[in-house]
């Protein structure tokens, strides 16, 4: 598809970039191209450390419309450049905004911030990648739309970008990226895709019903570098009557067994709803780094109990007192478990919603960021560390030893927690550390390599990765001599031969690319 015969260089030299500042100016305005002095910092990784070297940014830009988009990727690929795409780039665990290929142009979205439609009797927004969580939540707020969204812990990142990169909410449609209906995508030639029913034109149906005709392409775009989403249809729940959210909270080493099996039972079979997380406190599970990164401090930030879960149930209030009494039920059969619960009506607003319980009511917030610079300073900076593990008690036992023992042979501190699906978990692991200590900031890197390598020994990898491991979680990936990955590539070079669009995106190379 391409029209360039050769690859674009990953090292970028001094020329070619001048040239490209000056030419996306004149494309863009002189407002939209980004430099060291004029808040390219932005698109670092906020936590590279002071002597950071590796996935800096030569420049960023910043187009304002799908147009200037398809004109933004046909200038790069006439410049030989590649550009790296980011939307608010607020996922500071995996390295924010920071391109995989050190020197790259940063095309940033966060211009892109129109909330196209609401529509409330099918259920949906459509929306522009700079579009946050707490804009379309103050837009369903300040009409009034009985429409309720799901939300991750922090609420200040890009919707869109948030489900490409496959994010976890905590409601019934907390798996983030099954909640995307219907894409806009602008592909490396410059050219524009719509995806499902939105290839029919006309169609009432692009943000209703996922499939077309023939194979479905929308998940070639999510953890990719094959196409630059510029708009989306976001699926959002109806605003229940009552929403009934709160902990469980057990204090025995041994109740992690029937807890465990109690949510994988009462999700499988629709009593408990959205994704419960788990978040446990054990004795010892840190390396003190010294300073304010210590074990106490870790736990002030920690719910109490040596496990607790947090749950949440939503709906026509008979139905959830139905589940709540199902639910009740199975906690008093695990001896000494304390369950918590609060009720609010479904349209409860920020002022009448504990600030613990906002993320299950669907409320955009920075609780638990707050909540860790109260505990480790301004200078806090995290890794994230984030397996696919089976439904299984003695598993996550092992996931917690793991990090334990990683966190003090590395001298960091590690919290760990598990976010419940039917059929499988995802273990959320903070690696956390002092940002303006370089020595710690590669620390973490390292420890969390080692955590890569050691659960790839039972069978498992994480779903997302931090841009300076993308190689190395891809790699795991290696059935039958690594077929998954030589597949990428085949779509890679077939849609994006020169290597236009993010070179390395989640491991995925042009063949010459990959070969230099």
């Amino acid at each position: 598809m391409s029209a360039i015969a050769t690859p674009v260089p990953l090292t970028l030299d001094a020329a070619t970039l001048d040239k490209a500042r000056t030419r996306f100016a004149a494309l863009l305005g002189a407002d939209a191209v980004l430099e060291a002095d004029s808040g390219l910092k932005t698109f670092h990784d906020p936590f590279e450390g002071p002597q950071a070297i590796g996935h800096q940014p030569s420049f960023a830009v910043q187009p304002a419309s799908v147009e200037e988009v398809q004109a933004s990727v046909r200038l790069a690929g006439e410049l030989g450049i590649h550009v790296w795409t980011s939307s608010m780039g607020r996922n500071y665990g995996y390295g924010g905004s920071a391109p995989v290929v050190h020197g790259g142009v940063v095309l940033n979205l966060r211009r892109m911030n129109r909330i196209l439609d609401i529509d409330v009797t099918n259920g949906f927004a459509e929306i522009e990648p700079g579009v946050t969580f707490a804009a379309l939540y103050d837009a369903l707020r300040k009409d009034d739309v009985p429409l309720m969204m799901s939300v991750p812990d922090l609420g200040w990142g890009s919707m869109t970008a948030n489900a490409l990169e496959h994010g976890i909410g905590y409601n019934t449609l907390g798996d983030h990226a099954s909640a995307l209906c219907g894409l806009e995508v602008v592909l490396p030639d410059g050219s524009l895709l719509r995806t499902g029913q939105g290839a029919l034109p006309g169609s009432p149906l692009w943000h209703c019903h996922r499939r077309g005709f023939g194979p479905a392409v929308d998940d070639l775009f999510k953890q990719s570098n094959l196409g630059i989403v510029t708009r989306a249809g976001v699926q959002l729940m109806p605003r229940p009557e009552v929403i009934v959210t709160g902990t469980i909270r057990c204090d025995g080493e041994e109740d992690v067994v029937p807890l465990v099996d109690m949510v994988r039972r009462l999700l499988q079979a629709g009593v408990l709803q959205g994704v419960p997380m788990l978040v446990s406190s054990p004795p010892s599970a840190t390396g003190d780094s010294g300073g304010a990164f210590t074990a106490e401090n870790l736990r002030k930030v920690l719910r109490p109990g040596r496990w607790n879960l947090r749950f949440g149930l939503y709906g026509h209030e008979a139905m959830v007192a139905s589940r709540r009494a199902i639910l009740e039920a199975e906690v008093a059969k695990i001896a000494g478990a304390v369950l918590e619960a609060r009720t609010y009506a479904g349209n409860a607003g920020p002022d009448e919603v504990e600030p613990r319980d906002l993320i299950a009511a669907g409320i955009p917030n920075q609780v638990l960021l707050d909540r860790l610079h109260g505990a480790f300073g301004k200078t806090f900076g995290h890794m994230d560390f984030s397996p696919v593990l089976p439904v299984d008690a003695q598993v996550a036992r092992r996931a917690e030893t793991l990090l334990g023992e990683t966190m003090a042979r590395f001298g960091l501190i590690g919290a760990f927690g598990l976010m419940f699906f039917p059929r499988s978990m995802v273990s959320a692991n903070l690696v956390m550390f002092d940002a303006a200590d370089q020595a710690r900031v590669d620390a973490a890197r390292v420890a969390v390599r080692h955590l890569c390598d050691e659960v790839a020994k039972w069978g498992c990898a994480p779903y997302r990765s931090h841009v300076a491991l993308v190689d190395h979680v891809q790699g795991k990936f290696a059935e039958h001599d690594g077929a998954m990955a030589k597949f990428y590539t085949k779509l890679k070079d077939a849609l994006d031969p020169a290597g236009v669009l993010a070179p390395g995106n989640h491991g995925i190379w042009a063949s010459a690319q990959k070969a230099g």
